[in-house]
């Protein structure tokens, strides 16, 4: 999926970050709270996610009735989610691992037992989750429950001796995990909750796939918003308009697009807010000016199954002049607030720069590259 400039933007972002985390924790304060965000961080990692049973709509009927002889096949799949999982909680240890011990003054031999006590979280987790898969609420109650419990364990895991704290944190796990299984105990699987489940869990790959390729197999979540109707009512009524108004439209209405840009936009805007530097300023705006960009692209297809659309007489040139023009304004907002946050950084020379450098970085974009993603697209 890393194709085309994508994953040399990546390096250089992620260069970028490193360079800036390992002077930053040079001069760490002893007050900072490290150990709070690494249980938030290493509590979100261990407890959001759902199990792989790879399950479809039809298994309901067909194999519910031999529920009990597909234990080993849930046995093999809460194993493997638990493994296929596990590298976002490593990552988080060892990446944060740095500023734990410059704020707490541990070793980093730590580390090693961590990361063992993590491995178990994780599977308790799993482990957990499938069994009250079986209960009511367990996307409430029983996920604050799971929360709880694990961000209380890393709590005591990372500010507290390791000598007592593994054996009470291994009791807790094992005494709430036993609870559960009496809990649960003559009661069957949930199977309509556990194929929601697998299939949210598809759309989520299907949605990150999507970014880079079409996905047919992709469901989108749609929602009204009228109060965003002011976005799209200055759209002009003209058969050359047709879609501009779709996608403005499509990109309000659609979760995994409007979803997206937010998350992006906001993503950059915390990191320019604490982030202090000119050109670590200028890279972050450019990087996610690209990213949002980039992203934005498979969104040109959205609309090739439309049978309606293919019968209604409107030329390829004004879908494609209507698709970069309206990636030029959600990239110029960017441009402008990512440069409101320039100015209150470096000040108004410093951040009309940025907003410069953003805008020509724009005007290529949209441009050159666009036009030569979308000549490739149909080709």
């Amino acid at each position: 999926m890393f194709n085309d400039h994508l994953l040399f933007v990546l390096i250089i972002g992620i260069g970028a970050g490193i360079f800036y985390y390992a002077d930053w924790v040079k001069h760490i304060s002893p007050s900072f709270p490290a150990v709070p965000l690494m249980v938030i961080l290493l509590t979100s990692a261990v407890c959001f996610g759902s199990i792989a049973t790879l399950l479809k709509r039809p298994d309901a009927v067909y194999l519910i009735v031999q529920e009990k002889e597909m234990g080993r096949y849930f046995k093999k799949a809460k194993w493997t989610s638990g493994l296929m999982q596990s590298y976002i909680f490593a990552i988080i240890l060892l990446a944060s691992l740095p500023m734990y011990v410059a704020v707490t003054s541990y070793p980093y031999s730590r580390f090693i037992p961590l990361f063992i006590m993590a491995f178990i979280l994780k599977f308790w987790n799993t482990y957990t989750q499938f069994e009250v898969a079986k209960l009511d609420n367990p996307d409430t109650t029983w996920m604050f429950f799971r929360v709880i419990l694990s961000a209380i364990s890393f709590y005591i895991l990372l500010a507290f001796s390791l000598l007592w704290t593994i054996p009470v944190v291994l009791v807790l796990l094992g005494s709430s995990f036993y609870l559960v299984l009496l809990k649960a105990k003559g009661k069957t699987l949930r199977w309509d909750y556990l194929i929601e489940k697998e299939e949210s869990r598809m759309n989520r790959f299907y949605r990150l796939v999507n970014l880079f390729t079409d996905v047919p197999h992709l469901k989108g979540t749609v929602r009204r918003r009228n109060y965003l109707d002011f976005l799209y009512r200055p759209i002009p009524y003209a058969k050359r308009k047709t879609f501009a108004y779709l996608f403005s439209r499509t990109f309000v209405r659609t979760n995994e697009y409007i979803g997206l840009y937010t998350r992006l936009t906001a993503i950059a805007l915390l990191l320019l807010i604490f982030i202090q530097g000119f050109y670590l300023n200028m890279i972050i705006s450019l990087l996610f000016i690209y990213l949002t960009g980039f992203q934005f692209i498979p969104m040109l297809k959205h609309f090739d199954g439309q049978m309606m659309l293919q019968l209604y007489p409107i030329q390829d040139s004004f879908r494609t002049r209507s698709f970069i023009h309206f990636i030029r304004i959600l990239l110029v907002a960017q441009a402008l607030l990512f440069g409101i946050i320039g100015i209150a950084q470096n000040g108004t020379i410093g951040g009309l720069l940025i907003v410069g450098v953003n805008l020509a970085f724009v005007v290529v974009f949209s441009f050159i590259y666009i036009p030569f993603r979308v000549k490739k697209m149909y080709t």
